[in-house]
């Protein structure tokens, strides 16, 4: 591998775990650790890999599950090899018995993700699957009733008008909303919608926050990013009230790519404080509404909306 690869290599591998770290700092129920980190910090400042530097290498930690029996917290740990993601996908050693025959599945995921950013989706994958076999062990709760409907066209709001003389100069913009999500009697619901302006994306905000539930919910926190015809990308957050989880969500939605899309998550208090774990049960809404709503679907390893591959605008 050429001493350039190696370099993009590294830099790709660090903004990744910077992300990872931001999205999970202060997690009660999942802890995120690096080694390797500084060592490939200083690499990139030098301009020069040398053939000695460490691999970077992850450990989860699920703290909020038990492996089966009562003992040990299930972990499981990443090495990123140095031609990862370009050329290799990382290693992985569940080391968990609480995963037991779950190894063909990650490896299938991972193998998924060849060439891109692996780590994220692998993350949430795990921590789904560490909460299956938590949740075999105790009793169901029943559904969860719905509290906005799921329907993709419940709620329609008018698009910008675009350039003068361009196609599709006003579009009806769907807004999707997720199945409800309750957590220690706190509720969540992802909502999203592909937006190309801070028009869109005002319009948007004034159709849901017309949505009573929605409005009378304790927050709605944001995040969006929007792809400029320059090449740059046009991103922000709103936390409305709840410090740091829309910021949170843009990096979530930085690690996975996603363009051109706006998520909102509301959330109803329960009256049970939730802790740090509330940011990562908020990223996890809006992450599997994005992928159900087919905005993960990669394209030259960049993941966008369906429309936004069909039509230039």
């Amino acid at each position: 591998m050429e001493e350039r690869e190696r370099l993009e290599c590294i830099e790709r591998q660090v903004c990744e775990a910077e992300a990872l770290l931001a999205i999970y700092e202060g997690d009660e129920t999942l802890r995120v650790e690096f080694s390797g980190l500084d060592g490939a910090r200083e690499a990139l400042e030098a301009g020069s890999p040398t053939t000695e530097l460490e691999e970077i290498s992850m450990v989860l930690t699920f703290a909020g599950a038990r492996d089966h029996g009562g003992g040990s917290l299930p972990s499981v740990r990443f090495s990123l090899p140095m031609s990862y993601p370009l050329n290799a996908c990382p290693r992985v050693d569940l080391g968990s018995r609480a995963l037991n025959g779950k190894k063909d599945r990650v490896l299938e995921a991972l193998r998924s993700e060849a060439g891109n950013e692996a780590l994220f989706p692998i993350v949430q994958l795990l921590n789904e699957l560490v909460e299956e076999e938590a949740a075999r062990a105790e009793p169901e709760e029943g559904r969860i009733e719905e509290l906005v409907s799921t329907s993709p066209d419940v709620r329609e709001a008018e698009g910008s008008e675009g350039d003068p003389g361009a196609p599709d100069t006003s579009r009806k913009i769907k807004i999707l909303h997720s199945a409800p999500l309750t957590e220690r009697k706190s509720t969540f619901q992802a909502h999203l919608a592909e937006v190309h302006s801070v028009e869109e994306i005002e319009k948007v905000m004034s159709e849901l926050l017309s949505i009573k539930k929605v409005a009378a919910s304790t927050h709605n926190m944001m995040a969006y990013r929007i792809q400029l015809e320059n090449g740059g990308v046009l991103q922000d957050y709103d936390d409305d009230g709840e410090a740091a989880a829309g910021s949170r969500m843009l990096h979530m939605l930085q690690a996975v790519n996603a363009l051109n899309v706006l998520v909102v998550v509301s959330r109803w208090y329960g009256g049970v404080k939730l802790g740090p774990s509330r940011f990562a049960i908020i990223n996890n809404v809006a992450r599997r509404h994005l992928q159900d709503a087919g905005f993960l679907e990669e394209e030259g390893g960049v993941c966008k909306s369906k429309s936004s591959r069909k039509t230039k605008r």
